[in-house]
């Protein structure tokens, strides 16, 4: 027990000094960038009307807000701000400052979905900061003193299990009827495997090989067994994939976590929705609507007169007993509705108070690679057992702190389960759905020894066999190497966005993307994709209207007909940076479907091995172009 005792404190000591990291982050980009820059980077937005303050579902404040247009600005107010990102409102009147969410987003308006009540609507202006939030790391921390202090029982014997202590045990394989037909023999044997596990499983799934579709089917059948499953990931993408399956399953489902972050389609899946449709609701209703009402009667007082100290006084307790009273009875309309279901989704993060207490017989963890092993813990001690899914061959959990990282954060649970676990436990996903065999056949040989396989519906498939493309040197080859060695191009460093860009590159690859549209590709079918944020912010200053631009990271779990990746590093020293992180190049080159073309500077990648050996490969089975060629007009 010593040991778990330890390895717990550990895990809590680097959650203390990551936190501490982000906190600094975010603090210097406050102190280091003037607020001209931030707006530029869409990191704030002032100047911003407060046009009304309204009560959304379940009660959740909504402040409306804009900024009309104006001809000076070359961008749009909100051009770097999404629905779901995590906020701060200043107010120009004295409110102290409020969180939230972005609920609502357009180029001029956006809605804020706070956090907290504003008993006293505000007044005037305000600006809008992107910012982070200390929950997610208050319920990790609860999540590891909870398995650490478990004296006994199944999370006990679960945590020794996950930890080493005890030997993972798989039971009887179930004879099963699969609901999805079409899954192919390794996907079979994941979801027989996930089923025998008593305590864990592992499905470790490459690009493009299904293994969401995997997961779905071990929830079904898990559901079909009787079991209560929780479904989560560190993103809400993640859910969303999962969630969208699974409402197609007819399995009952509710979805955690606020509708901003959750696609429009879904929303009506989310608990809020569920709450706004119950009847019993109506009680909760009316008193949000005495609240509201007498919020309006304290700001008309507040702006025209007509109530004593006392007056008002009495007035905002009102407001407060009216807040709390109906929020009692929204949780326990929400308890009743996440019993009722079968199946719970929610980001790790997302699992809050509302679901502490209740109890699964089955966690199923995606993107499993991509999570800190604090931040798994969260779901991990509300079930009685746990399948990870994921690929440690991509990219990581993003980490703020180097120190956390070198001290054990960077290894995630799944890597440190994967080489311990017995064979039947875990299952590599061989066959891919997403990308040409030459696509493939470099990152299958690199990190999975060459164990992929292309499935036939995608193996031979090229851009040139889409609808309205003509058929050009580009798009009848899955693969291109566009080298600009020998054109001057140089990187050069991005001061203020603490990053790489190389301008003639840039310029390169539009030129590309100007004769891949001109052979008919749309933009909605391809994206540029890049290692470097100051590369991404340069190329969309060039892109046209709807052609994707994105960060690599960004990018990971996605995939586009077409990808244009700009590699950037150009320099007579032939340094890389974190490109020598190969998982980020395995993220880069598995991303497209039928047309990849990878541009970067050969004298500077070449010194690298993994490079020199993909250079080798692009010369052996795909085509080795220059710049040039771009360049001419």
């Amino acid at each position: 027990m010593t040991d778990a005792v330890a390895h717990f404190h550990r895990l809590l000591d680097l959650l203390d000094v990551e936190r501490e990291a982000e906190k600094e982050e975010n603090k210097q980009e406050l102190d280091r960038w003037p607020i001209e820059l931030r707006e530029q980077m869409g990191k704030t937005v002032t100047r911003l009307v407060i046009d009304r303050l309204d009560s959304g579902v379940a009660g959740i404040p909504l402040l409306s807000v804009s900024r009309p247009p104006s001809p000076a600005e070359e961008l749009a107010p909100f051009h770097a701000m999404d629905a779901g990102d995590l906020v701060r409102v200043v107010f120009a009147d004295g409110h102290p400052p409020a969180e939230g969410t972005l609920y609502e987003v357009d180029d001029h308006r956006a809605v804020v979905a706070l956090n907290e009540p504003l008993f006293e609507p505000p007044a005037g202006k305000c600006e809008i900061d992107l910012l982070g939030s200390d929950a997610t790391y208050k319920r990790m921390r609860r999540a590891l003193s909870i398995a650490r202090d478990a004296p006994q029982g199944r999370l006990a014997d679960l945590r020794d299990v996950l930890l080493g202590i005890a030997e993972a045990s798989l039971g009887p394989t179930p004879d099963l009827t699969f609901f999805d037909e079409a899954l192919n023999r390794w996907q079979r044997d994941a979801v027989r495997s996930c089923l025998a596990a008593r305590d864990v499983a592992v499905v470790h799934g490459p690009p493009g090989t299904g293994k969401t579709t995997v997961l779905v089917e071990v929830i079904r059948q898990g559901v079909a067994f009787g079991q209560k499953v929780l479904a989560s990931a560190p993103s809400n993408i993640a859910v969303d994939n999962m969630l969208e399956k699974l409402l197609r399953s007819g399995v009952k489902v509710v979805r955690l976590g606020h509708p901003a972050r959750t696609l429009e389609e879904l929303r009506h899946a989310t608990l809020h929705a569920r709450l706004e449709e119950d009847p019993e609701s109506d009680a909760m209703r009316e008193l949000d609507g005495e609240r509201e009402r007498l919020s309006l009667k304290l700001l008309r007082a507040r702006q025209y007169g007509g109530m004593t100290f006392e007056e008002e006084k009495a007035c905002r307790k009102e407001v407060r007993r009216l807040w709390k009273e109906a929020r009692e009875i929204e949780r326990d309309i929400g308890r009743r509705l996440i019993q009722a279901a079968d199946v719970v989704l929610a980001t790790h993060g997302g699992l809050g108070r509302i679901i502490a207490n209740e109890k699964f017989d089955m966690a199923v963890l995606d993107e499993a690679s991509q999570a800190t092993e604090p931040l798994s813990w969260i779901p991990i001690v509300l079930a009685r057992k746990l399948v990870l899914a994921g690929d440690p061959l991509q990219l990581p959990p993003t980490i703020y702190s180097k120190e956390a990282a070198k001290d054990g954060l960077a290894m995630t649970l799944m890597e440190r389960l994967m080489p311990d676990l017995p064979d039947p436990a875990r299952t590599l996903l061989r066959v891919q759905y997403r990308m040409h065999a030459d696509i493939m056949r470099f990152p299958s040989e690199r990190f999975y020894d060459g164990k992929l396989e292309a499935h036939e519906s995608v193996a031979t498939h090229t851009a040139d066999e889409l609808p309205g493309v003509l058929t050009t040197p580009l798009t009848e080859r899955p693969l291109t190497f566009v080298d600009t060695a020998g054109t001057g191009f140089s990187e050069v460093w991005n001061e203020l966005l603490d990053s790489r860009e190389n301008e003639g590159e840039a310029r390169v690859a539009m030129k590309i993307w100007e004769d891949l549209a001109a052979a008919g590709v749309q933009p909605r079918q391809a994206a540029v994709i890049t290692p470097y944020n100051a590369q991404a912010k340069l190329l969309r200053t060039m892109a046209p209207r709807g052609l994707e631009i994105n960060s690599v990271d960004g990018f990971q779990g996605r995939e586009k007909e077409v990808i244009l990746v700009s590699l950037v590093r150009s320099n007579e020293k032939g340094e890389i940076g974190f490109l020598s992180d190969t998982r980020r190049m395995n993220v880069a080159l598995t991303r497209a479907r039928r047309c990849l073309v990878v541009i970067g500077d050969s004298a500077t990648l070449a010194r690298h091995p993994f490079y020199e050996a993909f250079l080798a490969h692009v010369d052996a089975h795909a085509e080795h172009t220059s710049a040039w060629e771009w360049l001419k007009g």
